[in-house]
């Protein structure tokens, strides 16, 4: 995920365009996904899934706070 979005950042995206990637990368809102150019919203979509996914594992231990730490840094 990681070299995804840096290719996204550097190589793929126009500055208005990551200047809207990324206030919804901020927000962590699924709804600011229309206006962005399919790829981004494949991934975007898909870095919100992993997060969930991340979530639903660490709840069953205990630890959900962990994915809440992760999304504010």
């Amino acid at each position: 995920m990681t070299s995804i979005i840096d290719d996204i950042y550097d190589a793929y995206g126009t500055f208005e365009e990551l200047k809207h990637f990324t206030k919804a990368i901020e927000r962590w809102d699924i709804n600011n996904i229309d206006h962005f150019l399919e790829y981004m919203k494949l991934f975007y979509v898909a870095l919100l899934d992993v997060y969930k996914e991340i979530e639903e594992e660490t709840m069953k231990d205990g630890y959900q706070y962990w994915v809440h730490y992760a999304i504010e840094a």
